[in-house]
């Protein structure tokens, strides 16, 4: 089993990503009237409004998919039916052909799968992200040493469950984002200690660390700046005597960083919203900064079930945060157990991040936590920190665990995930104007197949199972390591 973990393990991902798609309706992550719209466009279906060059014309399924359900809990998608059946053309301005706000890569990507039927091609375009992170995860795990993997798939795991795998099976470009910093910060670390270039796994390392590095780049605006900022994170960790060593390698992972930073610079849209005037409508003074200060650990537990997914209108039962935050501290303690002076300032480094740039965006901005900024925003910096405290002494050796914290914490995990995807599976098909566990109603919306829901819902019983045990099983059969 461990001989073929890189290939059975990324298939959990992938069927677990799979299971979240299925059972969310067209048009259900946030902010998708837009991203649809866009994706629409990007592939060549919508037309400018000959009357006014700000307004495009796409089809009401796509631009009203979510509307009938959206910020109402107790209404099923079962009430899209209308909609997505009407193709007829409805005018709109929130589009990224007209406000530019994201890059066009994504929307480009997505738009290979637009079709006649809308819910279909929405099913190809999620599974279609599913299957690039799998490839990737694979690629990862197949590639790097296992220490670097190790901390990688861990960080990615535990911040993913449910915001991570929720935006990964959607039509948000946050999905790239958010896998695709993470998964940089493994090839890229894998990279500075790779030398040979005659070496096929180095070419691979290296095709794996440009791939996440368009996808971050051409996902969101500040996903690229975070794509600079894990390049200088990986080298500060790597340090100078392993630049020195491996020019190449180093010189790869700078240019890469470059690219974040060229595309930034380049983009507009979030990277100037606001403008002089701000945002809010907040006093920037101290005070809103130690407000912000103490109130910031929200957005933090916002990414692994504290706040409500989708429109907002998906509430996570407590015991999803719960286990959540109580796993991030016990791997954080965990990690700040076996740490070394370039170990020590990328931790420093990346948790000054996370804490810094949704700080400063609110103050510049006049908001406070709550406003504008979601979890989903910095959920790549939270991997980072997390990635970084799970790096061992030794690239090739994962970072052991004791065994009983680790079964634990696979159960737990394990238990949260599967609530997690009850409760947003249970919000579209029932509504919550039914028990959570009340499964003699019938559903009133079947999902995106005619595939039964307890039968998914069994289904990713098992896959969860595999994978969450699956990510922890070098940390049970790896040498020790000196703490």
């Amino acid at each position: 089993m461990r001989r073929w973990r890189w290939l059975w393990l990324p298939l959990a991902f992938f069927l677990a990503c799979a299971g979240w798609a299925l059972t969310s309706p067209a048009g259900s992550a946030p902010d998708d009237d837009y991203h649809l719209a866009s994706i629409w466009c990007a592939a060549g279906q919508c037309t400018t409004d000959p009357a006014d060059s700000n307004v495009v014309l796409v089809p009401r399924a796509v631009a009203q998919a979510s509307e009938c359900f959206r910020y109402e809990a107790s209404v099923t998608a079962d009430c899209a039916r209308g909609a997505l059946a009407d193709p007829a053309p409805v005018p709109v301005t929130h589009v990224n052909d007209v406000e530019h706000l994201y890059p066009s890569g994504y929307y480009r990507t997505m738009g290979l799968f637009v079709g006649g039927d809308v819910e279909r091609s929405v099913l190809m375009m999620r599974l279609a992200n599913a299957g690039l992170v799998s490839l990737l995860l694979a690629l990862l795990l197949r590639t790097v040493p296992a220490g670097i993997s190790f901390a990688t798939t861990v960080a990615a795991l535990v911040t993913f469950i449910p915001l991570g795998f929720f935006v990964v099976a959607s039509t948000n470009p946050s999905g790239w984002a958010s896998a695709g910093v993470v998964l940089f910060w493994g090839f890229a670390l894998a990279l500075l200690h790779r030398h040979d270039w005659r070496s096929r796994r180095t070419w691979l390392v290296a095709a794996g660390a440009l791939v996440t590095a368009l996808m971050a780049v051409t996902s969101r605006v500040d996903a690229s700046a975070y794509l600079a900022f894990t390049a200088v994170l990986v080298l500060v960790i790597g340090g100078l005597a392993r630049i020195r060593a491996n020019r190449g390698s180093a010189a790869v992972v700078a240019a890469l960083g470059l690219l974040g930073v060229t595309s930034y610079l380049l983009a507009s849209g979030p990277a100037v919203a606001g403008g002089e005037a701000g945002m809010g409508t907040a006093s920037r003074g101290v005070g809103l900064l130690l407000t912000n200060a103490v109130y910031l650990p929200a957005l933090f537990q916002g990414i692994v079930g504290g706040w409500a997914l989708g429109w907002n209108d998906t509430v996570m039962p407590p015991v999803v945060p719960i286990v959540g935050v109580l796993a991030i501290g016990g791997l954080a303690w965990a990690g700040l157990s076996s740490l070394w002076p370039r170990k020590t300032a990328g931790v420093v480094l990346a948790a000054v991040a996370l804490a810094a740039v949704p700080l400063i965006f609110l103050q510049k901005e006049g908001l406070g936590v709550g406003e504008v900024v979601q979890p989903r925003y910095i959920m790549p910096l939270l991997g980072l920190v997390l990635a970084t405290l799970l790096l061992p002494p030794r690239p090739s050796r994962p970072l052991t665990l004791p065994r009983a914290p680790v079964r634990v914490l696979v159960v737990g995990l394990w238990l949260s995930g599967m609530v997690a995807f009850w409760a947003n599976a249970h919000r579209y098909a029932y509504g919550s104007g039914v028990g959570l566990f009340d499964i003699r109603v019938q559903p009133a919306w079947v999902g995106l197949t005619a595939i039964p829901l307890l039968l998914i819902t069994l289904a990713m019983a098992a896959t969860t199972a595999v994978l969450v045990s699956g990510v922890f099983v070098p940390s049970r059969h790896a040498p020790q390591v000196q703490a």
